[in-house]
């Protein structure tokens, strides 16, 4: 699936995404410690699904279409750990103790990583429904901590509710859509798509995002309980895939 229905679907998939961060941001802004709280739950699901999803499908997936998959699964992974670097080395160097300057660094980290995730959105979909939705599913539960995380930054910057509500939305939602539409535009200038090095880079960035962002968070869920709640995530994805694989799907 190389035409208009791959772009619309990963459009829609960032829409989606998009909204569920803003759910985030305005959960955390009415309900405070409550939403933060449960907000753990969702990325330790969310690691389990996309564990298992990265595994058992999009890695797979992608060297079904190029030999070079794998070291593009690497190279995707070593460019995003290269990006973190250099975020976390300009807070530190401009943080100086200012919460409110600690606070705008983290939150460009914040909306970077947001706008990889909608790269990636329409990336996965150039392959085929399935591994889009599969991908996204995992996606889309780790957009409502970022919303929470995103407007928690900015209260801790001391800023105030409404403008720490209107950048929280930029930094993790609006800047999601603009990823894709950058990545569907990148992607139709080119006749032929390399789909098996697209979905391998794709797959190398999540798994930083399992390691340095979902990971650690999930982590936060009391009582060991994260670890059951990924399990179930895992469960979930493996079920997708043996559903794809009986239907005959790629």
């Amino acid at each position: 699936m190389n035409g208009t229905g791959d772009v619309i679907y990963g459009l829609c998939a960032s829409l989606i995404a998009a909204g569920v961060s803003t759910a985030g941001i305005l959960s955390i802004a009415a309900f405070g410690s409550l939403a933060q709280r449960y907000s753990a739950y969702f990325s330790a699901f969310a690691m389990g699904l996309l564990t298992a999803g990265v595994l058992f499908h999009l890695i797979p997936e992608a060297v079904s279409y190029s030999p070079t998959a794998l070291g593009w699964v690497g190279g995707g992974f070593i460019v995003m750990v290269l990006v973190g670097i250099a975020i976390q080395t300009t807070v530190t160097r401009n943080s100086d103790g200012a919460a409110l300057t600690f606070g705008y660094a983290s939150i460009i980290a914040l909306a970077v990583h947001s706008y990889i995730d909608g790269a990636i959105y329409a990336a996965v979909f150039r392959a085929e429904a399935f591994t889009g939705w599969l991908t996204t599913g995992g996606l889309l539960l780790h957009e409502f901590p970022e919303g929470v995380i995103a407007f928690f930054l900015l209260k801790q910057a001391g800023l105030g509710h409404i403008r720490s509500i209107l950048l929280a939305f930029i930094a993790a939602a609006v800047t999601t859509v603009a990823g894709t539409l950058t990545g569907n535009f990148v992607l139709t200038l080119r006749n032929e798509l390399p789909i098996g090095q697209m979905l391998g880079a794709a797959a190398g960035a999540l798994i930083y995002i399992l390691i340095f962002h979902l990971g650690p968070h999930g982590a936060k869920v009391p009582n060991r309980r994260g670890y059951l709640v990924a399990e179930l995530g895992v469960i979930v994805a493996i079920g997708a895939v043996i559903l794809k694989m009986i239907g005959g799907g790629h």
